[in-house]
Formats: structure tokens, C-alpha cells, sequence
């Protein structure tokens, strides 16, 4: 279904949205008038200190850092409580009526996250050390149910320089959009799809290292599809399950599937589900404070993404049931 932006825009803006852009504009004239009285009060104990304190510098000093503390503190407990508000009112009003206009189906959660889907998946094998996960996007198409929401998990590792110092650095696992969905087939194995980059560039002595790629469980499987085969890497514990799901027709599926997207992905088939994580790195539903709500761009990336997460029931053609689950 083709969306309309303008009957959106207009809908949007003459509710929930027109609202919450009025605050959010008087909040930045507020945000910087309180700036500009802060910068005015540093200058004057500054411009003090100049003319007529260069002989007892340190009061003016003591005020000098007295005013910057206490303004940076104020504008940062202010900028927060706005921010927290302001968001709370974007994702529970304005964010709910976008889903709802793609697909009445549809149901947003911004406090759910899919942190146990994520790890029933299996596709990352790296502990992670913290993360986030929000904004998930439910729903059921027909016979089949599904779920879609944002994840980000980062390790950490810690190091020491020269003067003992230590220091922590985070790494990103996942940044990205993850996938559930029923599969209607009760798996015995698991069945793990990476993209192939070994292969690509180094060729036979890549397929090697595949082979022995120990955080894959089960064998590397060889499939009869040369695109597939170039462009996947496919492991499984039962290759004669494998190769019941990945059929001519879903490899063709899954390949158009993956030209849509346009964002690198790896995909799992665990305890009859399809996990597919969509490394596309971004921050859909997070307002910007500073930046008008009104741009229309802005939108046609959420639904782009929801559009393309949602496309992917009938691109795996996941209401077709050729297996009954026993």
C-alpha cells in the first residue's frame, strides 16, 4: 500500500504533533535565552575580575566558577526533564498514530525490547556487556505473528596507558533492527545464514576458514543456488533439514529480501522461528529537540523501515504452510 505523506502530515499535525512542535519551539527560545543570561553572567563576573579586580583576582574567580557550575547544572536538569517528557509524549502519541497509519495490525511498544529473541537467535555468539532495546513493533499477518524492534548491544575491553591510567573502550555488536517470526515447522537443528565475506575475497582459501569457523555450530553447507552461495555463508546441525528450508524458492526469496533491505543482514532458523538481524545503525524513533518534527523525511524513513520489516512475512512468504508442525 502506497502511503499518503501529505494526508499524514496534515493528520499529524493538526493533533499530537502540531501540539508537541509548539512546545518543543518554545522550549529551544527558552533553552536559549537561558544560554545567553548564562554566558551574560560569566561575562560580567569576567568583565569585574578585568576592571576591577586585578589586584584580588580570587573572588571573582570563586564566582566565576560558582556561575559556570551552577548554570551548566541548571540547564542540564532542565534540558533533561524536558527531554524525558518530550519523548514520552513523541513515542506515546505521535509514533503510535504513524504504526497505526501503515497497518491498523500493528501494535508499538517503546519499553519493549526483543533482548530474549535476540538471544534464543544465536546469530551473535559475542557476550555483550550492555545494551538497549526499545521500540518493538508487533503484529499478526494473517496465521502469522511477528515482532520487529531496535537493539543495540557493546563489549567492553579495558586498557591501561603509559601513566597507569585505565581505560574503557566500547564495542557495538549490533546496531540494528531485529526480526521475529514464527515459522510453523518444528526444527530439530538450527540453521544459521551469515553474510559471505570470507569466500568474496579470499576465494577457496576463505571457504577454509569457513569450515573451521568455530562459533557456528554444525557444518558449512554447499547449496545448489550460485548467487545464494556467493553472497551467504549457510551453517546447520541438520543439513537435511537445512536444505527442506532453504529451497530454491526461499533462497530466491531471501536474496530479493536482502536487495529490499539494502542493509547488511544475518539470519537464523531456531525452535520453529526465523530471527533476522538488519544491521542498518540507527536511532528511528528518538525525537530531535533542536530539529523541527515536522520533516517529512524523517517519517518516510520510519516507514520505510517498517514497511520493509513488515514486507519480509510475504518476501519469506511466511503464511504459506507447506509443513504442519508435528
Amino acid at each position: 500500500m502506497e502511503i499518503n505523506f501529505a494526508q499524514l502530515q496534515a493528520d499529524m499535525i493538526a493533533g499530537d504533533l502540531g501540539v508537541l512542535e509548539a512546545e518543543r519551539k518554545a522550549y529551544v527560545k527558552r533553552f536559549w535565552t537561558g544560554f545567553f543570561i548564562f554566558l551574560g553572567a560569566l561575562g560580567a563576573v569576567c568583565a569585574a575580575w578585568l576592571t576591577i579586580g586585578r589586584m584580588n583576582p580570587v573572588p571573582y574567580l570563586v564566582a566565576a566558577v560558582v556561575v559556570f557550575l551552577a548554570g551548566l547544572v541548571i540547564m542540564i536538569v532542565r534540558h533533561q526533564r524536558f527531554y524525558k517528557n518530550f519523548k514520552n509524549q513523541f513515542k506515546g502519541k505521535v509514533i503510535p498514530a504513524v504504526v497505526k497509519f501503515v497497518d491498523e495490525r500493528l501494535q508499538y511498544d517503546p519499553n519493549r525490547g526483543l533482548m530474549s529473541e535476540y538471544a534464543e537467535s544465536r546469530i551473535f555468539t559475542q557476550r555483550y556487556d550492555r545494551y538497549k532495546a526499545e521500540d518493538t513493533i508487533s503484529g499478526k499477518f494473517d496465521l502469522t505473528d511477528f515482532a520487529f524492534g531496535e537493539i543495540h548491544t557493546e563489549y567492553k575491553t579495558v586498557s591501561t596507558d603509559s601513566k597507569g591510567n585505565r581505560q574503557e573502550h566500547w564495542h557495538t555488536i549490533f546496531k540494528g533492527m531485529f526480526f521475529v517470526s514464527d515459522f510453523h515447522k518444528n526444527f530439530q537443528g538450527e540453521t544459521m545464514i551469515d553474510v559471505d565475506t570470507m569466500e568474496r575475497y579470499l576465494g577457496k582459501l576463505g571457504r577454509k576458514f569457513q569450515q573451521w569457523n568455530p562459533s557456528r555450530p554444525g557444518n558449512l553447507v554447499k547449496l545448489e543456488n550460485p548467487e545464494f552461495e556467493k553472497k551467504f555463508a549457510v551453517y546447520s546441525t541438520d543439513e537435511q533439514e537445512c536444505r527442506y528450508i532453504l529451497t530454491p524458492s526461499m533462497m530466491e526469496r531471501l536474496l530479493d529480501m536482502t536487495k529490499r533491505i539494502n542493509f547488511k543482514v544475518a539470519i537464523s532458523f531456531r525452535n520453529n522461528q526465523v530471527f533476522i538481524a538488519v544491521f542498518n545503525n540507527m536511532d528511528l524513533f528518538e525525537p530531535s529537540v533542536f530539529g523541527s518534527l515536522l520533516k517529512e523525511e524523517d517519517y518516510r524513513i520510519i516507514i520505510n523501515m517498517m514497511k520493509l520489516m513488515t514486507g519480509i512475512i510475504e518476501d519469506l512468504n511466511l503464511n504459506t504452510r507447506i509443513w504442519t508442525k508435528e
